[in-house]
């Protein structure tokens, strides 16, 4: 609780909700920086838009953290897609994230489409809701597009706008967020991810990811992130019939350790 209120002092209200708006990664993603809007393939979620347009037929990813260790601040997120055609194909995401005076819920509808061999579009409509005590609730709608590029071999290219209208929710403006990053994958079992991350109210923040799976069963990840200086790291194990189980953690300097961990399934 003590840490919980540290956040609340370092956050002035707007500027909590601002940053309580953006859901929280989930263990893959986490323990590789964040660095994943152009990850080249279905093992960190669906932060790409475009993903339900990649290789497998169907993904389920369910997960929850426990941002700072503060055990009385609830985070859940589901997610999941499934192809409907060759190329294209649907995706939900749903997040939830609660204190005890303040709650918020996003909604996600995606659709993605692959156009060609080296090239993937997607976009997605998202519903939040937010309730605090002694301000009541407000809900709004915003959308996002993204795109994911092979235009080597080995090379992938990623971008991603979020909220490119300046949604106002709650008296807070919620600022478009553009994403760019670039991903390579120099032997099958080695992806390195480079990613950066602007809104107008921020500086830039960088991210770097690597992903290491030394047997076919392991992978193994780490990642960091700046603004401030972050450290991720976690791993993955895959089972039989396309399951996998995840954990990531991240340090961040002042509020110290967020772990997490996931389940997903998939079918090629």
């Amino acid at each position: 609780m003590r840490s919980l209120y540290f956040l609340f002092l370092l956050l002035p209200l707007p500027a909590f909700t601002q940053a309580f708006m953006r859901s929280v990664d989930n263990a893959a993603a986490l323990a590789l920086g964040g660095a994943v809007v152009a990850y080249p393939g279905t093992g960190t979620g669906l932060e790409n838009d475009a993903v339900p347009g990649f290789a497998n037929r169907a993904a389920v990813y369910a997960g929850a953290a426990m941002p700072f260790g503060i055990s009385s601040w609830q985070t859940a997120r589901f997610q999941g897609f499934a192809r409907v055609s060759a190329r294209d194909g649907f995706g939900l995401d749903i997040a939830h994230s609660a204190i005890e005076v303040y709650s918020e819920q996003q909604f996600r509808l995606l659709y993605g489409r692959r156009l060609g061999e080296k090239i993937l579009l997607g976009g997605s409509v998202s519903i939040l809701h937010i309730s605090a005590q002694e301000y009541g609730s407000t809900t709004g709608a915003t959308f996002s597009l993204s795109m994911l590029a092979n235009p080597l071999k080995g090379l992938w290219l990623g971008a991603k706008i979020q909220n490119p209208v300046d949604l106002e929710l709650g008296g807070a403006t919620l600022p478009a967020v553009l994403r760019i990053g670039a991903a390579w994958q120099p032997a099958s079992t080695l992806t390195l991810l480079l990613e950066t991350e602007k809104d107008l109210e921020r500086p830039a923040q960088l991210k770097a990811g690597i992903e290491y799976q030394p047997v076919d069963q392991l992978v193994l990840r780490s990642g960091l992130r700046t603004d401030p200086a972050r450290l991720g790291f976690g791993a993955g194990y895959r089972l039989k019939n396309g399951l996998e189980i995840g954990s990531g953690a991240e340090w961040h300097p002042t509020l110290g350790f967020t772990p997490s961990a996931m389940i997903i399934w998939r079918k090629d």
